[in-house]
């Protein structure tokens, strides 16, 4: 992988309007991470129907909702913030954003009220790619990439992000987002 390609952690991937029919369909991903080691991303229009008190107990009274970050390690909770050094050992990514950090900090951050759904983003999986896979994925043109924009963390979203994000300029595919996702609804 060439150094030019390392300009995509921090960027959004938006799903091509004909990858139909898997968990991507119409998704917009958050890259974390893009690297020679592979890529790693959050699907940031997936809202489950969980919060996060529900699905881990010690933060109790969280009421912030949870995403579906993807098929892999669907059984851990993640989260991407903008604490910064406020949660130790939290990674680096791009535009003063973050992901993950000590998890007794989160609690104590949300105990304090500190921590609010304009500063963190909760992900049960999340989406990765092996080494020179997404490469390949560009190639045959499964992904488009764009810039990120902080609303698109910090506000609730749903498929609807999608539409927003397609209609960028010069995009062949940008008059795809004022269609409905089904045709029959067009």
């Amino acid at each position: 992988m060439d150094s030019q390609n390392t300009y995509y952690k921090g960027k959004i991937l938006i799903a091509n309007p004909f990858l139909i029919g898997s968990i991507f369909e119409r998704s917009v991903i958050f890259l974390a991470d893009h690297s020679e080691t592979g890529s790693m991303g959050f699907i940031l229009n997936q809202p489950t129907e969980f919060n996060v008190s529900q699905v881990v107990p010690q933060l109790v009274n969280c009421d912030f909702p949870v995403y579906y970050g993807g098929p892999v390690d669907e059984m851990i909770l993640f989260y991407v913030h903008s604490l910064g050094d406020q949660i130790e050992n939290s990674i680096p990514i791009a535009n003063n954003l973050f992901w993950g950090g000590e998890f007794e900090q989160v609690k104590n951050l949300l105990a304090s009220g500190l921590l609010t759904q304009k500063n963190i983003k909760f992900f049960v999986g999340y989406s990765g790619w092996e080494i020179n896979q997404l490469e390949s994925e560009f190639e045959k043109n499964s992904w488009l990439i764009n810039d990120f924009n902080p609303n698109y963390l910090f506000k609730s979203q749903t498929k609807n992000l999608w539409n927003k994000t397609i209609e960028v300029p010069n995009n062949e595919f940008s008059f795809f987002g004022k269609f409905a996702h089904s045709p029959s609804l067009n």
